[in-house]
Formats: structure tokens, sequence, C-alpha cells
């Protein structure tokens, strides 16, 4: 990487997984990625991806160019070797950045925890670069028993209660993650998702084209609650005549598989189920519908997160159906962007049983 004087500096922006295809992970990365750029800084965002453009920088977006370094190289292996080969994940990064010609003005880590933060921070204390933890999520497990049998929770342990406090700062998605990190003495800046609004296209028309009042799920079934949400549309609406429910990321398998569905061989008339799709086509999906819904238990996990869909619906014009976790309560306004399910939620389920 060459830097002249016209050049602004630059910013090494790290992530572990796929990029751009990195679900809402690199959503994040690409919002706070852009807002970078608007501040006056490039962007190379290093992705852990093995891609066969090589791991030399090419453009990606305006100000923003992508570098894949190739960490992921044991996904294929036995677990118990892929688990050895994780331990050293991020010495291909180190080395990248080490490399450049001309440091960056800063390292933000995107998740990767206690691997990359091991081989990262004494390169950068070193070179005098400011390494800072993009926080968006605190991973636990329901029991200490859970949690024992985990080592991948035990390097989030390590990660967020010793290695991280030790940086430069945090980019906290929410409240909870940023008061944590501002009591253990770093400098934090809240930064909810953010998203490039103007590459977004906002449908206020119209949804429905039978009278159904039609919903959107876009998600996994592992975080958020949607045996609950298709239990109480099956007990409203069994024949699924006034509300179709669309579900875009679990498969008919895991949708089968929920409580909820238990025994039956078929996937009810209310709900149309997509599987797998692109981040494009659950766009579309969410765009059409009369509201997203998505309900998540209230816990350490969905405190320290911050739904990125939430924002993405609203942006599509489609209003948010949801409960209260995190910092929604200061951006959903019931009756108004969306509706608030509370733990006995008469007007949101009026709405439904009245088939509007």
């Amino acid at each position: 990487m060459t830097t002249s004087p016209q050049q602004p500096p630059w910013i090494a922006y790290v992530v572990p997984f796929d990029f751009p295809e990195g679900g809402a992970g690199a959503r994040r990365v690409l919002g706070n990625a852009q807002s970078l750029v608007a501040a006056g800084y490039r962007v190379t965002i290093i992705s852990a991806q093995i891609d066969r453009s090589g791991s030399d920088a090419r453009p990606f977006a305006p100000g923003i160019s992508l570098a894949s370094t190739g960490e992921r190289d044991a996904e294929h292996l036995p677990r118990a070797l892929k688990r050895a080969r994780y331990i050293f994940t991020g010495s291909r990064t180190r080395d990248w950045i080490a490399r450049a010609p001309t440091p960056p003005a800063a390292i933000i880590l995107y998740s990767g925890y206690s691997p990359y933060l091991l081989q990262l921070t004494g390169m950068a204390r070193r070179r005098n670069i400011p390494l800072i933890f993009d926080a968006v999520e605190w991973y636990t497990a329901n029991s200490t028993a859970g949690f024992l049998k985990s080592p991948y929770l035990w390097n989030i342990e390590l990660a967020m209660r010793v290695l991280i406090p030790r940086l430069d700062g945090v980019v906290a998605i929410s409240s909870y993650l940023a008061d944590y990190y501002r009591k253990r003495g770093l400098a934090v800046a809240q930064v909810p998702p953010t998203l490039d609004v103007s590459a977004l296209e906002p449908s206020l028309k119209s949804r429905s084209t039978d009278g159904r009042l039609r919903l959107a799920y876009c998600g996994s079934a592992s975080n958020d609650l949607l045996d609950t949400v298709i239990s109480a549309l099956m007990r409203l609406d069994p024949e699924g005549n006034r509300i179709l429910l669309e579900i875009a990321g679990p498969t008919a398998d895991e949708v089968l598989a929920l409580p909820g569905l238990a025994g039956r061989g078929a996937v009810p008339p209310g709900l149309a189920l997509h599987g797998r799709v692109t981040h494009e086509q659950s766009v579309a999906i969410t765009r059409a519908a009369d509201f997203s819904i998505f309900l998540r238990q209230i816990n350490r996990v969905s405190t320290a997160g911050f739904p990125t869909k939430f924002g993405e619906s609203l942006s599509l014009g489609t209003p948010v159906i949801t409960n209260l976790t995190s910092d929604l309560a200061e951006h959903l306004d019931d009756g108004v962007n969306g509706l608030v399910c509370h733990p006995t939620p008469p007007a949101t389920w009026r709405i439904f049983s009245s088939g509007r």
C-alpha cells in the first residue's frame, strides 16, 4: 500500500469472516467504514476469507479497499485440528499490516477475540498504532456446564474481561457494552448499526396482494424466538387466511423442527419459507412486507447486542414488531415506526386477530 502526501490516513478494519458476504457483521463493518470515509479516512477491510484475487488490497467502494489473508483455511479439517489452527488465527493479518509501507492510523478489530488480539496487540504497541475493538456482542452459555464445555466461550470471556480492557479504545454497539468499558477506563464511542440508506430503496406502497397481513422474518432461529411468533400466528389464524409470515434464513427442516410445529409433516398455509437467501433477497422480502417481526429473550446476549435488522427494516419503509431488548426503547416508537410486544401485548395481537 502506498501513500502520497495528498492521500488521507488509512485505517485497517480487521474481520474474521468473509466480506462482503458476512451477514449482519459485514453490514456493520461496511457502515462503520463508510462513516470513517466520510470523516476523512481511507479504510482497508482485511478479511480472513480465502480469495483468488490474492492478498493485495483492491478497490471495493469509494474510499474502501478489501484485502484477503486466507486465515480461514481450516474449515474443512476435523474439529480438533480446526481448533488448533484457530489458536494462531490472526498471524497473517498481523504480518499483512506490518508489511504495509505506511502504518495505519488505527487498527479496528471486529470480533476475532483472543486469537486476533494476542496476535495484533504486541505489533500495534511496538509500532505505536492505536488498537480498537468493535464490540457488538457478548455470547454466553445457558448454564455453567455449557460454559465449561465450550473453549470458544472461554476465549470470549478472556477477550472481553482481560484483553480488550488493555486496548486503546472500543466502538460499542450498545449502551451495555459502552458502560462496561467506560467503567474499565477505556475511550468508548457508542455506535449502533449504521447503514448506507442511499443504497436502500424504501417502499411506501401497499404490500398486500391478497388482503392478508404480510409479515417478514429474516434471521437465525437460534438467535430469535421464531417459535413463539409462529405459535402465536397459528393460534390466531391457523388456516393462514388473514396473515402470511415469510421466513428467510432457517431451512424448512429447521422450521418444522420448532416445538410449535411438532408433529406436522408439512408447512402450515400461513408460512412461506425461503430458506437460505442472499442479503439482497432478504432485503426484498423485508421491503415487500407490512411489518418485519422478531422477538428475543432478554439476556446478556440480546442486551449487549443490537439487531441490525431493526434499522434496515425501517430504512426500507417497513415498520418493526418486536420486544424491547438492548437499546431499542430509544428507537422504537410504539404505534409510529413499529409495535412493541410487551409480555402481554394486547394492541399487537389485536391487529393480528382482526386481520388488519
